[in-house]
């Protein structure tokens, strides 16, 4: 990770809460992540907290790497501004279109394996309104990264959610 990154996004988005976070991952996730990361040349991660006008949050089933209900987004790719690759993942996923896409938060995480190999990975939580209230269908993208797409009513969130994205959705929804 870039610490001139990192600085361009405090800059970008000056209201955005900073964290860090150590990532504990099984080696077979860590070595899919780092894969994952370094080879396309990533520049960190772009998820969100997206409501639609009925207040539930969108939320992604992912059957691979990091197997669990998450945040929707995914990865920034070289040359990309972190809140045009949130929008990209979103419409590439889900197939939706965002207003009042705000930044929330600034994540340094740092991947860690069974063996203390490590990396660090940048990641821009948003929080974002989707204009329709219902989802469509499965987008193309979704079928074939094994994603389930749904909508959860807050008291229906599912307990278990990976790499730390219930304590993002919590927080951010306790401050909000």
């Amino acid at each position: 990770m870039s610490e001139e990154i990192f600085q361009a996004l405090i800059r970008q988005y000056p209201d955005a809460r900073l964290t860090a976070a150590d990532q504990p991952l099984p080696e077979a996730d860590f070595e899919a992540q780092k894969h994952k990361h370094f080879s396309r040349r990533a520049l960190g991660g772009a998820i969100g907290i997206i409501h639609n006008a009925r207040g539930q949050i969108v939320l992604a089933k992912r059957s691979g790497m990091h197997t669990g209900w998450s945040l929707p987004g995914g990865t920034v790719e070289e040359g990309e501004d972190f809140s045009a690759a949130f929008r990209r993942e979103i419409i590439e996923e889900i197939g939706v279109s965002l207003d009042l896409v705000e930044p929330i938060e600034i994540e340094r995480k740092k991947f860690i394996s069974p063996q203390g190999e490590s990396f660090d990975f940048l990641l821009t939580v948003f929080e974002a309104r989707m204009r329709e209230e219902e989802l469509p269908g499965p987008t193309d993208d979704a079928i074939a990264e094994g994603l389930e797409i749904a909508l959860f009513y807050l008291a229906d969130i599912p307990s278990e959610m990976i790499l730390g994205d219930r304590q993002k959705l919590t927080h951010h929804l306790k401050t909000s």
